[in-house]
């Protein structure tokens, strides 16, 4: 009787290898491994790379910040810093306002010929961002309104925006990993419109650095790390952040959904308590410089809705700094984000629905509730606020553009932010690069070659796959001197908005 044949040994049925990545290839609907999220401490490559990338944001932004976007584009830089000067030096929010309920506005000239019309007891916004405003323009020894210069006060707005690089890494490398919160931090750093709404003295400013910090703070307390401390930083914060522009009550309620969704119910509420006692500061604020006043203003703020498109001009609306300002990056991170929550993954980490896709919604919903779509001229630095993470939309986007080998993906990265990216840069300062058709095809058929080879199957794949992650990084490296190179000559640039 013949020997039974032994046993093959198991792993031999599960070796399909080339494998799950190859099936992502032909198959979107298989979940992709991924290399987990580092959630240890940090590796000395990861702390050099976040110091760099946000000493070139920084660097980015204070070069020539006083010229673009310009001063009298958007006055309310002075608005905010001559409410909180005067409140300090007067005990009065003594301003500029357009708005009819204030009685016997001053009507003057100034910076030009930009007409003015002073008002006092100013309550158009909540006194806190003016308060900052105004104590930095006496620390650097303004006393006179009118001899402002923009880059004497923008070095708060600019700071703050330095610090989202930093923030947006943090918070991205626990939810994303390393190379897609890199590349999320990058694109922020660089990226001409972050830079340009990032300089502007607008309350969004500080309440973008407030979300990020309390998103941490959140996770903090998902993963059993929150502290007495960083409790009360989370509460605090959702305190001030309306107390800056009553939109910011916002910020307490996307932290509310995120702790109670997540099982921390009490500090959920009283993150909703804390954005509600925001708004009520302001309230008594009101009532005691001038009740009747106050109502009147917010009965006006009020009328300039006049339908539920906030939210959608806010999403689509290419305008900012009171110009045309087109960003392929805000596009391609809403359609990031969009992806974040339908395509499965292998750890099927819900966490990046609730601190990446959420509060970038939730904010529009804001906006649509709050916000009058007849100003869609000034929603860029609204947008400022949940910027990084829409730029955390981008950063995986491309990311994945890369690793999969997609060419859709990757047509998708070349087309919205490539094509934004080089236009100024390829056709030199002054021009608007507008190639020979064939070129930009034989461009984009360098770059996507090594993907279709993939689809195509015949190659040997993997080698295939590591020539497409050359090329796609080439193209992308392209794309970031673009970037650097339009963000740093932004003054020359600007004026063809």
């Amino acid at each position: 009787m013949a020997a039974e044949e032994p046993a093959k040994p198991v792993r031999e049925a599960t070796e399909v290898v080339p494998s799950v990545r190859d099936a992502t290839v032909l198959d979107p609907s298989v979940a992709v491994p991924e290399s987990p999220p580092r959630r240890g401490p940090w590796a000395l490559f990861e702390i050099f790379t976040v110091v760099l990338v946000g000493l070139l944001g920084l660097i980015l932004r204070l070069h020539n910040d006083g010229k673009a976007p310009a001063f009298t584009d958007n006055v309310d830089e002075l608005q905010f810093t001559w409410a909180g000067m005067n409140m300090f030096l007067h005990g009065d929010a003594y301003t500029w306002s357009f708005y009819p309920p204030y009685p016997n506005g001053l009507v003057t000239h100034g910076y030009g010929d930009v007409e003015f019309t002073l008002v006092h007891h100013w309550m158009d916004h909540p006194p806190l961002f003016s308060l900052i405003m105004g104590g930095w323009a006496l620390l650097n020894g303004i006393r006179d309104m009118w001899t402002i210069q923009p880059e004497q006060i923008r070095t708060v707005p600019v700071t703050m925006s330095a610090l989202t690089v930093v923030l947006v890494f943090i918070l991205a490398r626990r939810l994303l990993g390393f190379a897609p919160a890199a590349i999320t931090a990058g694109l922020l750093a660089i990226a001409p419109a972050a830079i340009l709404l990032g300089r502007q003295a607008e309350p969004e400013s500080v309440q973008g650095v407030l979300l990020l910090a309390c998103l941490i703070f959140c996770l903090y307390e998902t993963e059993g790390r929150g502290k007495a401390w960083s409790r009360g930083l989370l509460l605090l914060f959702c305190v001030a952040a309306p107390l800056m522009k009553v939109s910011g009550a916002a910020v307490g309620g996307i932290c509310a959904v995120i702790l109670i969704a997540t099982g921390s119910l009490g500090l959920g509420l009283a993150c909703a308590g804390a954005a509600l006692g925001g708004l009520g500061l302001f309230a008594l604020y009101g009532w005691m410089i001038d009740w009747n006043l106050f109502k009147e203003i917010w009965n006006t703020q009020a009328a300039n809705r006049t339908s539920v498109m906030g939210g959608f001009e806010f999403l689509t609306s290419s305008a900012g700094a009171n110009r045309q300002l087109r960003d392929g990056w805000w596009i391609l991170g809403l359609i990031g984000l969009a992806m974040l929550i339908v395509v499965p993954t292998t750890r099927g980490d819900r966490r990046r629905e609730l601190f990446l896709v959420w509060p970038v919604f939730a904010y529009s919903a804001v906006m649509l509730i709050m916000a009058g779509e007849a100003m869609a001229h000034q929603y860029g630095w609204y947008k400022v606020i949940i910027y990084p993470e829409v730029y955390a939309g981008a950063g995986w986007l491309i990311w994945e553009a890369v690793r999969r080998s997609s060419m859709a993906l990757m047509t998708l990265v070349l087309v919205l932010g490539g094509a934004t990216a080089t236009n100024w840069w390829l056709g030199g300062l002054d021009s608007t690069w507008v190639p020979n058709p064939t070129v930009l095809v034989v461009l984009f058929g360098i770059v996507l070659a090594p993907a279709v080879l993939v689809w195509w199957g015949r190659w040997r794949r993997e080698q295939v796959r590591q020539v497409g992650w050359v090329v796609a990084g080439l193209a992308l490296a392209a794309i970031a001197i673009g970037n650097m190179t339009e963000s740093y000559w932004l003054e020359r640039i600007f004026w063809r908005l």
